[in-house]
C-alpha cells in the first residue's frame, strides 16, 4: 500500500496504524485497532482469484476538518450486487471513515452519505483487474444546523426488538448512530446484556458517546397489551430522560416492564399506560406516544388462554390516548411520522396532532424510526427523525424538556428551519391582528436525490397556502406575514421529489387571545357503593383516592361513605381503596372496572381515534362510573 492512505489519517491514528505496522500487522488490521479507520474484520481485504479481483482502497473525511467521518456506503459491483457487510443493513455498510474491499474488476458504483445534512458524494469507477485503486472522500455538509441551535436525534430504536436474525452490538449501534449523523440515539429493548440494570446500560453507552453523537438508554413504555391481547393494545409510548432508579433504589426499567402486560401475558395485573406516565414525570423523565395508527392482520393467539386465529386484527393503536388527553394529557407529545412507507398511518397521526391542537392541547410533534437491529434490514435509526431547538447548549435534559415544548419538526430527510419573529417553533404569540414575519429556510435531503418539491403553510390543520419550487431545488429561503385575530396555530409542512416519502413538518406556532387556557382535566364522577360481598348489606366506611407510579401505589384524599353509598369526584387517573372496620380492602378502577368505559377504549378502531366525537363519548362515561365495592370479611 502506498503512503497515500496514511497520511490521510489523523495524528493519533497514525501513531497508532505506524505502531503495529512496525510489528509486521496487516494495514486493514492495524487501521481497525487505530479506534475504527475501518470496521472490524468484515472490512478487511480477503484476496482471492487476484488475476480477476481489483482492491479498492477508500479515505472518507469532513471537508471541513479533514477528520475521519462515520458514513454509509453504497458500493455495487460489476454485477449490480450491492456490498453489504450485515444483515439488519442491507443498503450498504458502514464504516468509520475507511474501507478496503475486494471486488470483481470493472465498472463499479460509489455512494456515500451522512445524514440529510451532509451532501451525498457519488462516483463510478473503472477497476482493473489485479490492481489496488485508492480514493479520497470529501464529504461536505450543505448545512450544520449544530451551529443555528437545532440538534437532531431518534428516541424510539430497538437494539433487540424479537427477531433475533442479525447480529448486533453496542459497538455497531455506535457506529450507525454516528454514521446517520445523530446528535443522539436512545436505545430501547431489549438489550445484549444480562440482566441490564441503568447502571450496566450506562457503562456501555457512555463508553461509545462522543461529544457528537451522545448514546443514552430509555423504554418503549408503556408498551400494553391488555391483558396480553395483541388485538387489545393499549398503545405504545416512548421515554426521554429519566433515572434509571428512584429515590429509594427500586429499578425504573422493571417497574415500567411490570406496569405494562406484553404479548400473551394474560395472568399479568392491569395497569393503565397514564399510570406508567405518573411514574415517568414523577422522575422527571417525559413520555410520547409513537406510531398512534399503526395495526394489520395476521395469525396471533394460541397462547396465553387466547384461541388461534388466522385473521386478527393485531394493534399498536394509540387507543387509550383519547382518555390519556382527557384526564391530563398526561403524556407529553406524540410521533406525527414514524416510518417513511407507513403514508396513511403518518398523514393520520398528523390529522390527529391537528384536532387536539384546534382543542386547545399543545402537544408536541416528534418522530421517531421504530429500528431494530435485530431484524433484516431493520437497523436504519434516523431515518425518520426529530429535530429540536436549544438556545443554551445540548444536553440531553435540555432536549427533552424543549422536545416538551414543542420547538421541533420532524423529518424524513427534507430540512426546515422556521422562526416567527425570531422565535422557535412551540412559541406563543398574541391575536391581536398584529403582523408577524415567519422566516423559512428549506433545504432538500443531501442523503437523496432529486432536490425539494413544494411547501405548505398550514393553520388549524388546514393547509391555506402551497408555494412550488423549481425542479431540483436544492435550497431555499423565503418570508411570510401572518397575523391572526383569533385562537389559532400554524406550521410548516415540506416535501421531497417524492413526496410520499421525503417530507418534513415543524411544530405550531400559536396565537391566543387574552385569558386563553389549555382545557382543565376531566374528573371522574363516580357512584360508589360498598356492600358486603356475601349478602350485598351496605357497609358505611370510606373511600381512598389511589395514584398508582407505574405499579406502585401511592395515597392520596379520603372520603367518608356513611351508610355505603358516595358520590364523589375524583381525578380520572386514580384509583379507589374502599375500607370498613372488619373487612378486607378492595381498590378499583374507574377504568378497568367501568365496563362500558373499557370497552370503549380497548375496542377502539382507526377510524375512532381520528373522530372528537370519541373523545366527548369519554368525556360523557367518566361523569358517570359506578363502582360496587364488595368487602370480604377479615380472618
Amino acid at each position: 500500500m502506498s503512503f497515500f492512505l496514511h497520511s490521510q489519517l489523523s495524528n493519533s491514528a497514525k501513531s497508532i496504524c505506524s505502531r503495529h505496522w512496525k510489528q509486521g500487522m496487516t494495514w486493514g488490521i492495524c487501521c481497525w485497532m487505530a479506534g475504527g479507520i475501518g470496521y472490524g474484520a468484515e472490512s478487511l481485504m480477503t484476496v482471492t482469484n487476484a488475476a480477476a479481483q481489483a482492491f479498492l482502497q477508500c479515505v472518507i473525511v469532513d471537508r471541513a476538518t479533514g477528520e475521519p467521518a462515520s458514513c454509509n456506503v453504497a458500493l455495487t459491483d460489476p454485477a449490480g450486487k450491492r456490498v453489504v457487510e450485515r444483515n439488519s443493513f442491507q443498503g450498504g455498510f458502514r464504516c468509520r471513515g475507511y474501507f478496503e474491499k475486494s471486488l470483481p474488476s470493472g465498472t463499479v458504483q460509489l455512494r456515500v452519505t451522512r445524514g440529510p445534512e451532509t451532501l451525498a458524494f457519488e462516483k463510478v469507477l473503472q477497476l482493473a483487474p489485479g490492481q489496488a485503486h485508492e480514493i479520497r472522500v470529501e464529504l461536505e455538509r450543505q448545512v450544520d444546523l449544530r451551529s443555528r441551535g437545532w440538534f437532531s436525534g431518534d428516541s424510539h430504536a430497538h437494539m433487540i426488538h424479537d427477531a433475533w436474525n442479525a447480529s448486533v452490538d453496542f459497538d455497531y449501534v455506535a457506529l450507525a448512530a454516528q454514521a446517520e449523523d445523530l446528535q443522539y440515539l436512545s436505545l430501547a429493548q431489549q438489550w445484549t446484556i444480562d440482566r441490564p440494570t441503568p447502571e450496566a446500560l450506562e457503562a456501555e453507552l457512555n463508553a461509545r458517546s462522543r461529544q457528537d453523537c451522545v448514546l443514552t438508554w430509555n423504554l418503549e413504555a408503556p408498551k400494553n397489551y391488555y391483558r396480553g391481547d395483541a388485538t387489545r393494545c393499549l398503545g405504545h409510548c416512548w421515554t426521554w430522560v429519566m433515572p434509571g432508579r428512584t429515590r429509594q433504589g427500586d429499578n425504573v426499567i422493571s417497574m415500567l416492564f411490570e406496569a405494562s402486560a406484553g404479548d400473551y401475558e394474560s395472568q399479568k395485573p392491569s395497569y393503565a399506560n397514564f399510570e406508567s406516565h405518573e411514574l415517568i414525570r414523577h422522575l422527571g423523565g417525559r413520555s410520547f406516544y409513537s406510531h398512534p395508527f399503526r395495526w394489520w392482520t395476521g395469525p396471533w393467539g394460541g397462547q396465553g388462554g387466547y384461541p388461534h386465529r388466522e385473521k386478527a386484527r393485531i394493534s399498536n393503536l394509540a387507543v387509550e390516548l383519547p382518555l390519556d388527553t382527557l384526564l391530563g394529557p398526561t403524556y407529553d407529545g406524540l410521533d406525527v411520522m414514524t416510518t417513511a412507507g407507513e403514508y396513511s398511518a403518518n398523514a393520520k397521526a398528523f390529522e390527529l396532532w391537528a384536532m387536539l391542537l384546534n382543542r386547545g392541547y399543545r402537544l408536541a410533534a416528534t418522530a421517531s424510526s421504530d429500528s431494530c437491529f435485530d431484524r433484516a434490514n431493520g437497523a436504519v435509526p434516523g431515518s425518520v427523525r426529530t429535530y429540536t431547538f436549544l438556545d443554551k447548549g445540548f444536553s440531553l435534559e435540555a432536549v427533552a424538556e424543549a422536545t416538551a415544548k414543542g420547538r421541533t419538526f420532524v423529518t424524513t430527510g427534507p430540512l426546515i428551519v422556521s422562526t416567527l419573529e425570531g422565535l422557535p417553533p412551540g412559541s406563543v404569540f398574541q391575536a391581536d391582528g398584529r403582523n408577524h414575519r415567519l422566516a423559512m429556510e428549506l433545504w432538500a435531503a443531501g442523503n437523496a436525490n432529486g432536490g425539494l418539491s413544494h411547501l405548505e403553510l398550514i393553520r388549524n390543520g388546514a393547509v391555506v397556502q402551497t408555494l412550488h419550487l423549481p425542479p431540483g431545488t436544492m435550497r431555499f429561503q423565503t418570508n411570510q406575514m401572518i397575523r391572526a385575530t383569533e385562537s389559532s396555530w400554524y406550521s410548516l409542512r415540506l416535501y421531497g421529489s417524492d413526496p410520499q416519502r421525503q417530507r418534513a413538518i415543524s411544530g405550531a406556532f400559536y396565537f391566543e387571545k387574552p385569558g386563553q387556557a389549555p382545557p382543565a382535566p376531566v374528573m371522574a364522577r363516580v357512584r360508589a357503593r360498598i356492600v358486603e360481598d356475601d349478602t350485598g348489606k351496605p357497609l358505611s366506611g370510606r373511600l381512598i383516592e389511589v395514584q398508582y407510579l407505574g405499579n406502585h401505589p401511592r395515597d392520596g384524599r379520603r372520603h367518608r361513605a356513611p351508610g355505603g353509598h358516595l358520590v364523589v369526584s375524583v381525578p380520572g387517573t386514580a384509583r379507589l381503596r374502599a375500607e370498613a372496620p372488619g373487612y378486607k380492602p378492595v381498590v378499583l378502577s374507574p377504568f378497568f372496572d367501568h365496563p362500558a368505559l373499557l370497552e370503549k377504549i380497548t375496542l377502539m378502531t382507526a377510524e375512532d381515534l381520528a373522530q372528537w366525537e370519541t373523545f366527548e363519548q369519554i368525556r360523557s362515561l367518566l361523569s358517570d362510573v359506578p363502582l360496587t365495592f364488595r368487602l370480604k370479611k377479615s380472618p
